[in-house]
């Protein structure tokens, strides 16, 4: 399946605004004004230490505010190596699903919500197949599917 352009007219992975999160990044964050991390945990053990250290060096400190990965400028703020890991999501329940294309996924003849990563091309047999994650049931789970089972939301 084609890649879609953004609004920039970019395909959307190459535009620095328009690009989803890499894996264990949430679309909603945590940010200081002047800080240079984007956090998923407004409480990050990481994002308290630089506050105590401006506290101790006898800087001002800013205040903990939310931002969105896709208002994220790349060149002045990155994600944390901290708590933007799928290691820190899932030890703290908050598995994501995969960035990708937000999606419908048939499965028990039922309609689950997730993403779906397509493949750069048609399979042989004529369709399109991508990596689709979904909740079900309170799982994450992580299948390979046709275009016959995956629908756009």
């Amino acid at each position: 399946m084609a890649e879609d352009e953004c609004k920039h007219l970019l395909p959307t992975r190459q535009c620095d605004l328009c690009r989803p999160p890499p894996p264990g990044v949430l679309m909603q964050g945590w940010r200081t004004k002047g800080g240079r991390a984007y956090h998923n945990d407004p409480e990050c053990k990481w994002l308290q230490k630089g506050q105590n250290s401006l506290r101790v060096i006898g800087r001002d400190t800013h205040e903990v505010v939310p931002v969105r990965w896709d208002r994220v400028n790349p060149a002045k703020l990155q994600p944390c190596e901290y708590c933007c890991t799928p290691a820190w999501l899932q030890r703290h329940g908050k598995a994501q699903v995969a960035a990708g294309k937000a999606c419908l996924v048939h499965s028990e003849d039922e309609w689950w919500e997730g993403t779906v990563i397509w493949e750069e091309a048609r399979r042989p047999d004529g369709l399109w197949w991508g990596t689709a994650t979904f909740h079900k049931h309170g799982e994450v789970l992580v299948e390979v599917r046709s275009q016959h089972d995956l629908r756009a939301r």
